[in-house]
């Protein structure tokens, strides 16, 4: 009888030991089913990038020699663009030795930033970290582009700055008149629109190159040497219909 007894105990002993072990097995594979789940719906973010180009500073602009440098190592004149994750630039440097040009034309931008939302690119010029003011050479600092649907530009807006540090209030008041805060420019006036930098770019906006329906390439403008010219065409070439 107590051999019995124990036979008993011993069975309800390995049934409880096994059912532990099932028990084990089971909950560590249903949490990591859900990390699974979990992590398959996490969106990685990728990092900017940086691309260089070879340019040389001319008497009225800046000229692209080459894009996509494989090798900086021994150049003097470098535009570093960096590009977003949705691969459209949101910055242009102009350096000279590693820093940015310290002696651009009061009208050309040493630094340029572009910002994209709802269908539109504000792009930004600068000297340094300072806005381009109207006060020193008749410049706007910071254009709004509209683009429409299939990436068309529909309008522009142009704002001016003016520095009353060094300006008289009664002098800005005067170039105010025939120099505006604000100018928009529609597609229907009949001249190309175009975001102004991006001739200087790689990059673009994901590759497409903005421009109005109204608009006419002319070969010889400032952007006629071959890697500007072939870059403004491809990109116009990207353009929906």
């Amino acid at each position: 009888m107590k051999r019995f007894v124990l036979k008993i105990l011993v069975l309800i002993l390995c049934f409880l030991s096994c059912k532990e072990k099932a028990e084990r097995k089971t909950v560590p594979k249903k949490e990591k089913t859900e990390l699974k789940a979990e992590s398959s719906q996490t969106k990685v973010e990728l990092p900017e990038k940086a691309d260089y180009h070879l340019y040389n500073p001319t008497a009225s602009s800046w000229d692209i020699v080459e894009f996509s440098l494989y090798d900086t190592t021994g150049h003097q004149f470098l535009l570093r663009e960096t590009i977003d994750n949705k691969g459209r630039v949101i910055e242009l440097e102009f350096l000279k030795d590693g820093k940015l040009i310290n002696d651009p034309l009061c009208y050309l931008a040493n630094r340029v930033t572009f910002e994209y939302s709802d269908n539109k690119i504000i792009e930004t010029l600068y000297h340094n970290d300072q806005y381009l003011f109207a006060t020193d050479c008749e410049m706007y600092f910071q254009t709004v582009y509209y683009l429409d649907d299939a990436g068309y530009i529909l309008k522009t807006e142009s704002i001016a700055k003016y520095d009353s540090s060094e300006v008289e209030k009664d002098e800005i008041e005067k170039l105010k008149e025939w120099f505006p805060e604000r100018k928009i420019e529609m597609d229907s006036i009949g001249k190309n629109l175009e975001v102004e930098y991006y001739y200087h770019s790689s990059a673009k906006m994901n590759g497409i190159y903005p421009i109005n329906r109204n608009y006419k390439y002319i070969d010889d403008y400032y952007y006629g040497d071959e890697p500007e010219n072939f870059s403004i065409l491809k990109g116009i070439g990207k353009l929906k219909n």
